[in-house]
């Protein structure tokens, strides 16, 4: 899937992160054609409630927190995935 799909529904949850970040820390964002559909407990409920409303199509789930958490690949750090045994 190209990620240029979900870009307007990222541009709208960015827009409604101030709010939610008050009301539903911590929760989960499901958002589909520009609007906020729900929040939800986990990232397995809204995945599931997206499926029921819309079926296997793209809609965005972004988990609501202050910062975006950093991820760390050690094997790409560090090179190992070249490694010749």
């Amino acid at each position: 899937m190209d990620a240029a799909v979900l870009v307007e529904e990222l541009a709208c949850f960015e827009q409604l992160k101030p709010g939610l970040l008050k009301t539903h820390l911590g929760q989960f964002a499901l958002v589909k054609d520009k609007r906020l559909v729900g929040t939800f407990t986990t990232f397995e409920e809204a995945y599931e409630a997206g499926l029921a409303k819309f079926g296997n199509v793209p809609f965005l789930i972004k988990q609501i927190l202050e910062q975006e958490p950093l991820h760390s690949i050690p094997a790409l750090t560090y090179g190992l995935l070249r490694a010749s045994l």
